[in-house]
């Protein structure tokens, strides 16, 4: 009477086994299917606050602020930050799922930020690069603690 049972308990486990690999197989062809229909674009930056001045030994926050997208399936990917000389580039890039199905919200920067530590005193330039390639530019003194 057992192996009876133990070969009903084996035939339920396998008849189980087919279906869920086929969900998971299917999962992930859809998955698969939204990123490529994911696409990467530079973020149009309407302002930043940025301090004009600190001292060695702080640190610089820069804010950004901004719309990144018009609806649920815009997101903040990464940013591209250049160091040459005393000047800082950064351009920040955007993401689009590419699904059809998004939620109805207007997706912002609202005050994201960057972190620089300086090694030396001086005067920086900070570029902030524009999807069409202009640049928001500012200054900033870094001073001797």
């Amino acid at each position: 009477m057992k192996f009876l049972t133990s070969q009903k308990h084996k035939l339920m486990k396998n008849r189980l086994v087919a279906p869920v690999l086929l969900l998971l197989f299917f999962s992930l062809f859809l998955v698969n299917c939204n990123k490529d229909k994911e696409t990467k674009f530079v973020i149009k930056v309407d302002s930043i606050h940025i301090a004009d001045t600190i001292k060695l030994s702080e640190t610089l926050r820069i804010e950004f602020f901004g719309t990144i997208g018009n609806n649920g399936c815009y997101d903040f990917s990464h940013d591209e930050t250049n160091f040459e000389g005393n000047t800082i580039s950064i351009k920040l890039w955007g993401k689009n799922s590419g699904s059809d199905d998004c939620p109805a919200v207007i997706v912002k920067l609202d005050g994201t930020y960057y972190d620089i530590n300086f090694n030396a005193s001086g005067s920086y330039v900070v570029e902030i690069i524009q999807p069409d390639n202009s640049k928001i530019t500012n200054t900033v003194i870094v001073e001797d603690p």
